[in-house]
């Protein structure tokens, strides 16, 4: 009896311990109330991933926000494959949604930007004996492109809570625990 009692005891101290490990590794979830979401994104050659999961999750998450609080900005920057194209279908649907965006499709490549003359700012000289474009700079520019709306939007009296950076990760909206006035953020 002795031995029975405690294997079950054991059995259920292991089953809290897990219990709880697990309870501790869902993660926070932060209330966003009735805040004003700016979303935005840098793309370049990521029409896989925007085609199979990317576009439907931001449209989605989009919606459930809810046209009146979000702002959708994206900037691609000279894409070989179709991210442009994908991104063209993102404008439509966002469109048909009627949610606010601004989507531009940027058709300097890499090398058009890399073959320009150094102009002093974002370049460096190499230890090779080359100078060449950085790349951190040059995604900043990128990146200021696609905050434009926000200072733009700001100026006509319309202010964003939050900016969410949602560039090439999939994710996906939970209903459960997106509500239109009660929305949360894991």
């Amino acid at each position: 009896m002795g031995a029975t009692f405690y294997s079950f005891w054991g059995f259920l101290e292991v089953l809290r311990i897990k219990y709880t490990l697990v309870q501790q590794s869902q993660p926070e979830l932060v209330a966003l109330g009735s805040e004003k979401i700016y979303i935005t994104g840098l793309h370049w050659n990521s029409e896989l991933i925007l085609r199979d999961a990317w576009i439907a999750a931001v449209v989605d998450l989009a919606n459930t926000i809810g046209r009146d609080s979000v702002f959708v900005s994206i900037q691609e920057s000279g894409s070989w494959d179709d991210t442009k194209g994908a991104l063209i279908l993102l404008d439509q649907l966002l469109a048909e949604n009627d949610i606010p965006r601004r989507i531009l499709i940027d058709y300097t490549t890499h090398f058009d930007e890399i073959s320009k003359p150094p102009t002093g700012q974002g370049w460096i000289e190499t230890p090779i004996g080359t100078t060449e474009l950085r790349r951190i700079p040059y995604l900043a520019k990128l990146r200021n492109v696609a905050m434009e709306p926000l200072y733009e939007l700001q100026n006509e009296g319309i202010v964003y809570d939050k900016i969410l950076f949602l560039n090439d990760v999939i994710f996906t909206v939970s209903q459960h625990q997106l509500r239109k006035h009660n929305l949360y953020f894991a």
